[in-house]
């Protein structure tokens, strides 16, 4: 192999000033607390964030992930094919901010929402009759905050 090859084949940071963050498929099951991240090989390579704005956040790089969004249950705010970057050591309920859970064994992105003192899911979609909102309980495990999206949509 020569050398253009593998550097296609393996993309590295343009420098120490650059943090990678793997794309990864969640694999979960239900009512489990855990799960098992398998990098995507072939179209997803990892992207790439200025170490400067990972350090002022104060995020760990090995607690990052990024996935892309599937489905239309949070638009406006996150389109299908939309990649997002998932804190996953951030699972500290938070009214109104958009969290990565293990929904009965799927991997769902929604808005935690506090109402009359329970959490529940939200989607941005405002079409509740496909996208109702699911009560966050024992079938409800927060994986990450997201704290950063990338899309093609305007």
């Amino acid at each position: 192999m020569r050398a253009s090859e593998d550097r296609n084949k393996h993309p590295v940071a343009p420098g120490d000033d650059f943090v990678a963050i793997n794309r990864v498929l969640f694999k979960l099951s239900a009512g489990c607390t855990g799960y098992q991240v398998e990098p995507i090989e072939g179209n997803g390579p990892p992207i790439f964030f200025r170490r400067d704005w990972v350090e002022r956040h104060n995020y760990n790089p090995a607690k990052l992930l990024a996935v892309r969004i599937t489905g239309s249950s949070m638009e406006p705010g996150l389109y299908d094919s939309d990649l997002v970057v998932i804190n996953t050591a951030d699972i500290k309920p938070q009214d109104g901010d958009v969290f990565a859970a293990n929904y009965e064994g799927e991997l769902v992105i929604k808005r935690l929402k506090r109402d009359s003192g329970e959490w529940w899911l939200a989607s941005d979609n405002d079409d509740k009759r496909r996208f109702p909102d699911k009560r966050c309980d024992e079938h409800a495990i927060l994986l990450g905050k997201v704290i950063y999206k990338q899309s093609e949509r305007i």
